[in-house]
């Protein structure tokens, strides 16, 4: 796999992916990750996505601190919290997943990479979010591999 040009492709990460990876290093988020950080592509998120993987450090068994480390290191992009105006402006998905689409179109990200098939991967709400392109860990490996 060639790198790619740095300002193409930008992807833009859910809190599912990056708690993925922080669980399972050899797993498919971990690898889009990695790859992230070796310049393959831009991984951006938000202090919003942030804050929400913060309220599962229990449940992940991860502390604040391990957590800024893993996206220091593997060099995601933060962008500041997302305001509600931005978040009110996104419609036909649940309110509690609208900020990824705004997140992702506020930083002009090409993909929103997320592993929530209940609301965001569904088929009518891919393409209604079109150009940007909704898609799992995997299926932006496949992508990024054809």
């Amino acid at each position: 796999m060639k790198k790619l040009n740095p300002k193409f492709p930008k992807i833009y990460l859910d809190a599912s992916v990056i708690i993925a990876a922080l669980l399972s290093p050899n797993g498919g988020s971990a690898k889009v990750i990695r790859l992230s950080s070796l310049g393959f592509f831009k991984a951006i998120t938000s202090q919003t996505v942030i804050e929400e993987i913060e309220e599962h450090t229990l449940k992940i068994k991860k502390d604040k601190r391990e957590i800024k480390k893993f996206i220091a290191d593997y060099k995601i992009i933060v962008r500041e919290k997302l305001l509600l105006s931005d978040i009110e402006k996104i419609g036909k998905v649940d309110i509690d997943d609208a900020h990824l689409i705004a997140g992702a179109k506020l930083t002009k990200c090409d993909f929103l990479v997320t592993l929530d098939k209940k609301h965001l991967l569904k088929e009518d709400i891919k393409r209604y979010f079109k150009p940007l392109k909704i898609v799992t860990p995997g299926e932006l490996l496949e992508i990024l591999v054809s």
